[in-house]
């Protein structure tokens, strides 16, 4: 089979939520030699109590997400270090697939997420969720309709693979694509109603509280 059909490690995840998604700009990360890194990057967010109901996909075979991460990481490890005898036994750290809890970020408590990235010259396809005339997916675009953003829930394509060099022994992930799947509670400071802020009293003049005679001891 060529390799045009066949990728080793393919595996598709299906309504995941998106976080710290870099899908059309660069994640530029400073390294400690003072070089930036640039790279696109998706993390996908996986509640504890759903894993075991969550479904994806192998082979174009859909199965539960768990079986199919394990199938994929197995074909991984296989094709770079031989029979299963040989695989190296990796720390969780050096593994795509993490415990949330161990993170101090916003929405990850209680979820298991997948870090999944891509070098610059590899940039993901980002795709809606509504078809053209021809029946192919309508590409996304910034702000655009049906765009993935940090928070909605998406459809993603990984190549799940072994890295084996002088920083070490890992299971990585590259996001090949994103599809917006629905919408979620965004990370971040929210977008802030003015209609629910501003009440009709509030659009009067200052000065209704008594005179203003410029005290610094008034400031808060």
């Amino acid at each position: 089979m060529s390799e045009a059909k066949k990728q080793v490690g393919k595996v598709i995840v299906l309504g995941a939520r998106l976080s710290f998604a870099s899908l059309f700009e660069m994640n530029r990360q400073k390294q400690d030699d003072g070089t930036v890194r640039e790279t696109w990057k998706a993390n996908l967010l996986i509640p504890k109590t759903e894993l075991k109901g969550m479904i994806g996909k192998f082979e174009g075979k859909r199965m539960p997400l768990q079986q199919a991460l394990k199938l994929a990481g197995a074909e991984a490890k296989e094709k770079k270090w031989g029979s299963e005898a040989k695989w190296p036994k990796l720390k969780p750290d050096r593994t795509y697939f993490r415990d949330g809890d161990l993170e101090n970020w916003d929405g990850y408590a209680g979820c298991f997420y997948i870090s999944a990235n891509a070098q610059p010259a590899d940039r993901p396809g980002v795709l809606t969720n509504r078809k053209d005339a021809e029946g192919k997916w309508i590409p996304a675009h910034p702000g655009g309709m049906a765009a993935p953003y940090s928070g909605c829930y998406v459809n993603a394509t990984l190549i799940v693979w072994c890295q084996d060099n002088e920083h070490g022994k890992r299971l990585n992930a590259q996001v090949k694509n994103v599809q917006f799947v629905r919408d979620g509670e965004a990370f971040g400071a929210g977008v802030s109603d003015p209609n629910e802020d501003f009440d009709d009293d509030d659009s009067g003049s200052a000065g209704d509280f008594g005179d203003d005679d410029g005290d610094s001891d008034d400031m808060i």
